[in-house]
């Protein structure tokens, strides 16, 4: 990239930042999220959607969507997706992984299962987005490339368990999946009887569900998050401004909000997805 590609590049991106917080003067009269529009496709690969559950009078637990995987029904694979907050991607992951283990232990000791024993917990990025940019042009070039990568990278947690399933005291396999992504947690729980399927196979067949379903699934969101303001350090070089500009955008964009129903797309997923709408009111959402 030649120093004149490098300043246009970063003038664009200052451009960009200059129209956001013209956009961000709207959440003094917008929510930051009034409406949330979870959609869940209906085939993913080979995995369909059998059946999802959402209950609008408990709606910050979010939406539940099953999904059954050909030639191996005996093993489900559940997504749930929740309201998160604006956090870090580390700090929410830690959060959410905190509150999954009280779940856990919630259901423990409401007999739900017995004998629960924690066998493994792994870090679990999913795989980056395919980039179709050829090799980089230079190191800056380079550098821009690496930011936006690691901005828009999900990393998440996975938990191995095992349990037993009343009333007929059945060993299960249990692997749970927490990432944070569009503002939102997308936990996976896979479970299947250790009768039916080897282990090997099993840990096989549930990471590939996360590696498939966890970005198949989307978050749009509507409001004032549609907003934000971007901010370069003052004695960066424009090479480090460009890397920061990057940066903040990629995560900007990730969190997937718009400023209205049009803008996300919604009506155009409806014939090949499942969409659950959830309406907040005011003072649910903050931007902090």
């Amino acid at each position: 990239m030649s120093r004149f590609r490098l300043l246009s590049a970063l003038l664009g991106a200052l451009a960009v930042a200059a129209s956001v917080p013209a956009a961000a003067k709207k959440k003094d009269t917008r929510a930051y999220i009034e409406t949330s529009y979870l959609v869940a496709p209906r085939q993913v690969d080979d995995f369909v959607l059998e059946q999802h559950t959402f209950d609008p009078a408990r709606k910050h637990a979010g939406a539940g969507f099953r999904y059954a995987l050909k030639d191996h029904q005996e093993i489900r694979f559940d997504v749930y997706v929740y309201p998160a907050g604006r956090m870090a991607q580390d700090t929410a992951v830690r959060e959410g992984m905190d509150a999954f283990r009280r779940d856990l232990r919630l259901a423990d000791e409401q007999g739900t299962y017995t004998q629960l024993r924690e066998l493994q917990q792994d870090r679990f990025p999913l795989p980056p987005p395919e980039a179709h940019d050829g090799p980089p042009a230079n190191d800056v070039d380079a550098a821009v490339r690496r930011a936006k990568a690691e901005a828009g990278q999900l990393v998440g947690q996975k938990l191995q368990l095992g349990m037993r399933l009343p009333p007929h005291d059945w060993p299960m396999y249990s692997n749970g999946y927490l990432f944070y992504k569009q503002l939102y947690y997308f936990k996976l729980r896979a479970t299947a009887a250790q009768a039916r399927i080897s282990p090997d196979e099993f840990n096989a067949l549930s990471d590939r569900a996360a590696r498939l379903l966890v970005p198949a699934l989307q978050v749009a969101n509507v409001g004032g998050c549609a907003g934000g303001t971007l901010h370069v350090s003052t004695d960066a070089t424009p090479e480090q401004s460009v890397v920061q500009l990057v940066r903040q955008l990629t995560l900007l964009t990730g969190n997937n909000c718009h400023s209205s129903v049009e803008d996300a797309g919604i009506a155009d997923q409806r014939a090949t997805a499942e969409i659950v709408e959830i309406a907040f009111d005011a003072d649910e959402w903050k931007s902090q």
